[in-house]
């Protein structure tokens, strides 16, 4: 959270250029744009058939998100907090990363007992609006507001108070505008039979899904190879905390960020006492590589899929 809307709000704009403007640009200065219309041909039929397809899934998928961002985020996390449970957590350390707008970003660790009680210790960052009241110095304790039945979870210290990001908003309505714009224009104002790929209303709908499914999938791909696991919130506070071996371990030869990616075998049983191995993947910073060992470690395991284990002092929030 340290000057996050700057990065976004460039990316954004980068990508915006990218999969609307550059068609458009090598579009009409490379001389591919005819001067005349032709007869339509099948090729034109399919090329308006996939756009069609392509601008309503990009305005679906578009629209779905901008909603919920802009109209029903907020409103969504405050009922999910209404339903929540109550923990109270101990602050066990405190940094003070940055101040953004007169509210300090803090770098919390706590201490709680999960829901499966079993005591927890989690990174977590929060934004505290009142810093000279200091309210999580080491020590102090902090209600959280646990709801496991939303979609992937919501943890939220209680009395939590909601703001819209107003840059942001105004960048997701310009982005939405911008493609709204895109898909009515051409067949209101151009005849429809220069729709012909590459001609910008086919090609614009297509480049921005195949563009964000290839960011899904890479930034899925980094999350694997990273070892952050998709159910993490959940083992944070539903897992059970064992100690387990490590068997051996090597690079899998993976880098990112030129960092090396190390698998570890590890074997451990669970409190049913059936014995486990399994394989956790992540990435490991150069400066720690010398510290790797085998031996006991602690993990967490979720009892309803022993499989799914992290190492404990990766949990976080």
């Amino acid at each position: 959270m340290r000057k996050p809307n700057l990065a976004i709000s460039f990316w954004a704009l980068y990508t915006l250029a990218f999969t609307v403007g550059l068609p458009m640009i090598i579009y009409y200065s490379s001389g591919s744009a005819p001067d005349f219309p032709g007869e339509p041909t099948n090729f034109t039929y399919i090329s308006i058939g996939l756009a069609i397809i392509g601008w309503a899934l990009l305005l679906a998928f578009y629209g779905r998100f901008y909603v919920k961002t802009v109209f029903t985020g907020k409103s969504e996390i405050l009922k999910g907090a209404e339903e929540g449970s109550t923990i109270i957590a101990t602050v066990i350390n405190k940094v003070q990363e940055d101040m953004i707008k007169q509210m300090a970003v803090l770098q919390l660790r706590l201490a709680f007992t999960n829901l499966a009680g079993t005591p927890v210790e989690v990174g977590y960052e929060l934004m505290d609006s009142k810093p000279a009241e200091r309210r999580y110095e080491k020590g102090s304790q902090i209600e959280l507001i646990v709801n496991m039945k939303k979609k992937g979870g919501l943890v939220v210290p209680k009395g939590v108070q909601v703001v819209r990001n107003e840059p942001m908003v105004f960048l997701y309505t310009f982005i939405f505008l911008v493609l709204i714009g895109v898909a009515v224009y051409y067949p209101v104002f151009v005849d429809w039979r220069y729709f012909i790929l590459p001609h910008p209303w086919t090609l614009i709908p297509l480049i921005n899904l195949g563009t964000a499914i290839f960011i899904g999938f890479l930034i899925g791909l980094i999350g694997k190879a990273s070892g952050v696991s998709t159910h993490s919130l959940r083992m944070v506070m539903y897992g059970v905390r064992v100690q387990g071996e490590i068997v051996s371990y090597r690079q899998t030869g993976m880098y990112i960020n030129e960092q090396p990616q190390v698998a570890f075998n590890i074997e451990y049983t669970d409190k049913q006492g059936m014995q486990h191995s399994i394989v956790i993947k992540k990435i490991v910073s150069l400066l720690e590589t010398h510290k790797l060992a085998t031996g006991p470690v602690e993990i967490m395991y979720l009892p309803e899929d022993p499989g799914k284990v992290v190492f404990f002092a990766d949990l976080s929030l």
